[in-house]
């Protein structure tokens, strides 16, 4: 008997007009941006606190080693963008896709998640200490040696993803659906994955959260 089929995170809506440019230079604290694409642009380093961001679409923007505080983002694609290294603080997302690029290092403390995918990222040694999320998706991404710690991420999506050596301790994963993903050295218990769904042959590699030996029997 198979299992219900997963529903995809509601995609982000845009406007019908067309978006208009919007380069770092205009970027600044507590301000609201609608229907904006930031192309190409270089943000790097770039701090920003308490900023909205709706409609808009980040395309091979260069948002590494930013730090961002308190910002919401709704209804924001981005598009191989580069986020090694930056940190989004407290921030909230809410229909939004992260399509390909790199996230290695990035740091998503107490991020709040509505309706999020994340698709063909690189995201290693990336945390997501304490992150709420409803509606999440990764599909196909790099997260090994990623922190989840004491995250809520009830009925999460992974799809074909590198979990090798991920951290989940102290996290709620109720509903979670690990399939296909590469769960080799992942660090979590028991408690973790109370709920949480794996195909039969992803059993060898958490045996030993069992106190379970496994070995061929030699002829």
């Amino acid at each position: 008997m198979t299992g219900k089929i997963p529903k995809p995170p509601a995609p982000p809506k845009f406007g019908r007009g067309a978006l208009r440019s919007l380069a770092r230079a205009e970027l600044e604290d507590e301000a609201v941006y609608r229907n904006y694409v930031l192309e190409g642009e270089n943000l790097a380093g770039l701090n920003l606190h308490a900023v909205t961001f709706e409609g808009c679409v980040f395309r091979e923007a260069d948002l590494s080693g930013v730090h961002w505080r308190q910002i919401r983002f709704q209804d924001v694609r981005f598009e191989d963008c580069q986020l090694s290294g930056a940190t989004f603080e407290e921030c909230g997302l809410e229909r939004v896709e992260i399509v390909g690029g790199r996230l290695l290092g990035s740091r998503w403390p107490a991020v709040r998640l509505r309706q999020v995918s994340f698709s063909r990222v690189s995201a290693p040694l990336s945390s997501w200490d304490k992150a709420e999320g409803k509606g999440v998706w990764w599909q196909d991404a790099d997260l090994a040696e990623a922190s989840f710690l004491e995250a809520k991420l009830l009925a999460a999506i992974f799809r074909g993803c590198k979990l090798h050596k991920t951290l989940f301790h102290g996290a709620k994963l109720e509903g979670a659906d690990l399939r296909s993903c590469d769960l080799a050295g992942a660090r979590l218990g028991l408690r973790e994955l109370a709920g949480v769904t794996v195909e039969a042959a992803q059993l060898l590699d958490l045996a030993h959260l069992l106190g379970v030996k496994v070995e061929s029997l030699d002829a």
